[in-house]
């Protein structure tokens, strides 16, 4: 699975710091509540914006910024820094929604990354989790892309980063389209059959 989340930016020295993190799948009320623990980083957000809302495995080392994507991802809610060490999380404004045309370049973006990963048998999405930011061009390339995180493989961690600067979205962005963009790579319990397959869903993304 690949989403495309967009988080608000932190505080820095917050953002350097790396934790390591062992969340299991479930509501995504209680992950944030053990992302807080692990972290020492307090979460506020409503009760109601989190109701019925799964989060995925986290697990590994890695900065709250790569965490807190991770957890949200699939969902449209955003995260900013409410005071040094606490973060909030809420729906977006609904006067900086995402336009209808931005929302069809996130699923863009999500199939140009998707079809990168499933050319190569080496990348296969599904079977590793990766986190990265990408800058988008003006006639649709990748300008500019950053791992957040290992893969836990030195060898593929080289290859997507090859890889992810090729990419191309065939289209320009809409004007004032906003970035930079976090992509978030999920492992899959069915593997790259689903990620790859003809029946693979893609995330909605989340607008900042």
């Amino acid at each position: 699975m690949i989403a495309v989340v967009l988080i608000c930016g932190l505080q820095r020295a917050a953002a350097q710091n790396v934790f390591d993190l062992d969340i299991r799948p479930q509501p995504l009320s209680k992950a944030l509540h053990a992302f807080s623990v692990a972290t020492g980083i307090e979460v506020m957000v409503d009760a109601r914006h989190v109701a019925g809302r799964e989060a995925p495995e986290v697990r590994g080392s890695m900065p709250p910024l790569v965490a807190v994507s991770m957890l949200l991802a699939g969902s449209n809610l955003v995260v900013h820094e409410f005071a040094p060490g606490t973060l909030a999380i809420d729906e977006p404004p609904a006067a900086n929604a995402a336009s209808p045309e931005d929302q069809q370049y996130y699923a863009d973006i999500q199939h140009a990354v998707e079809r990168a990963l499933c050319s190569d048998p080496r990348t296969l999405p599904g079977r590793y989790r990766l986190a990265l930011k990408i800058w988008v061009g003006r006639t649709g390339e990748v300008i500019r892309s950053k791992r957040l995180d290992t893969t836990g493989d030195r060898s593929l961690d080289h290859l997507l980063d090859a890889m992810i600067p090729m990419v191309s979205i065939a289209k320009a962005p809409p004007p004032r389209f906003p970035q930079t963009i976090a992509l978030v790579v999920s492992r899959s319990a069915a593997g790259s059959a689903e990620a790859c397959g003809p029946g693979s869903a893609l995330r909605r993304a989340a607008n900042p």
